[in-house]
């Protein structure tokens, strides 16, 4: 179905600009729904489960709170409070930074290595299904695609 039919439009948008845009949007809340769907079953929201995915794949042991906020392009005060839950739930800790008292580091703890164990093979079956009717090469183009609008909103400082 394309997006003028799901969104029950009368006429087609004015612009291709327009519907490529609307449709990003469309997709990228669908996909918010289906992921809260599913991070609930494990008692986690998309952003704490960004983070621990972060801290997981990371060079380091450790991210800072900023470099965190930077990477997942949230505020630093949101990044406080999710880190504090994930704090709560014991699935990561805050260290103090070797040489600045003023930088806290987070690392994922056991239990956080174990769950992101638990989660990614059922994300990745998730992951799937999502894109099965996608072929590399198409999956390639989005890629390029979205990296091309995130490249316009940084020559533009949009953000």
């Amino acid at each position: 179905m394309n997006l003028k039919q799901e969104l029950g439009l009368a006429q087609p948008l004015e612009t291709v600009e327009n519907e490529c845009l609307l449709s990003i949007l469309f997709t990228a809340t669908i996909l918010y729904k289906i992921s809260y769907k599913f991070f609930k079953k494990f008692d986690l929201s998309d952003a704490q489960f960004n983070v621990i995915m972060q801290l997981s794949y990371a060079e380091e042991s450790s991210l800072s709170q900023v470099e965190l906020s930077r990477r997942l392009v949230v505020n630093k005060t949101d990044m406080t409070g999710i880190i504090d839950r994930l704090e709560k739930a014991k699935m990561v800790e805050r260290v103090a930074h070797a040489t600045d008292r003023r930088v806290n580091n987070i690392r994922l703890t056991e239990k956080g290595r174990n769950l992101v164990k638990e989660i990614e093979p059922h994300y990745l079956e998730e992951i799937f299904k999502l894109m099965g009717g996608l072929s590399k090469q198409d999956m390639q183009k989005v890629i390029q695609g979205l990296e091309k609008v995130r490249e316009n909103v940084r020559v533009n400082k949009m953000l």
